[in-house]
């Protein structure tokens, strides 16, 4: 080995440079053990620490996306409650209606009631052997939810009206309501007027409830 005056830290420090040896003795002498290892120690602390977080992290998306079905979930039952509840009141205004006809349709009729089943039946059963409505429009009628009789205030002549309950009103209600209400004229060879009757209107439904002529009863819940 070659051999170093020293006489200077400069000196010390070029001997050391040019010997990686006697500065991997001198680490040794001036650092514990502890110290020389703590560099391994810390690579294996945040390997470990990365391994951690990546397990977390997994978890956290695995956590979200059960979070994200459960909400899914909780839609569609809200949904299928919603549509069953509609249903339900739906079914309760219409045995509301049946049992205060006259209430209901105070603002349009005198007199009003529910008209009778058999004559109704009957004049369609005619209407078929006549031939002035298929068996399909007789069916179609006897699926109203309700016939009403009574006389117009507005001009005072009889008149039946062809009435659809449901809780949301929607253009599809208005349509068979128009619908059963000209099959109903034709077999009757009476007035008939379209009705609905709901707690509320849905989005672009009044407008077609105008053109139609077909009489509206919003019942306040």
């Amino acid at each position: 080995m070659k051999e170093y005056k020293i006489s200077s830290f400069a000196d010390l420090v070029r001997a050391l440079r040019e010997n990686p040896e006697g500065l991997e003795e001198l680490r040794r002498i001036l650092l514990t053990q502890e110290l020389l290892e703590l560099p391994k120690r810390f690579e294996e602390f945040r390997h470990r620490v990365e391994e951690r977080l990546e397990a977390v992290e997994k978890r956290v998306e695995a956590i979200e996306k059960e979070v994200q079905e459960l909400k899914e979930k909780v839609g569609v039952i809200e949904k299928k409650l919603d549509k069953d509840v509609c249903s339900l009141k739906g079914m309760w205004l219409e045995m509301k209606v049946r049992k205060n006809v006259p209430s209901f349709f105070s603002e349009y009729l005198l007199n009003a009631k529910a008209a009778g089943q058999d004559k109704i039946s009957k004049a369609l059963s005619l209407a078929v052997e006549k031939g002035i409505i298929s068996k399909e429009e007789r069916k179609d009628v006897f699926r109203l939810d309700l016939i009403v009789e009574g006389t117009l205030l507005s001009t005072e002549e009889p008149v039946l009206v062809a009435v659809e309950v449901s809780y949301t009103i929607d253009k599809p209600d208005v349509q068979r309501a128009v619908k059963r209400a000209e099959i109903l004229k034709k077999a009757m060879d009476k007035k008939v007027l379209p009705a609905v009757v709901g707690y509320r209107i849905a989005e672009g439904t009044e407008k077609l409830i105008t053109k139609k002529g077909c009489l509206k009863v919003l019942v306040v819940e």
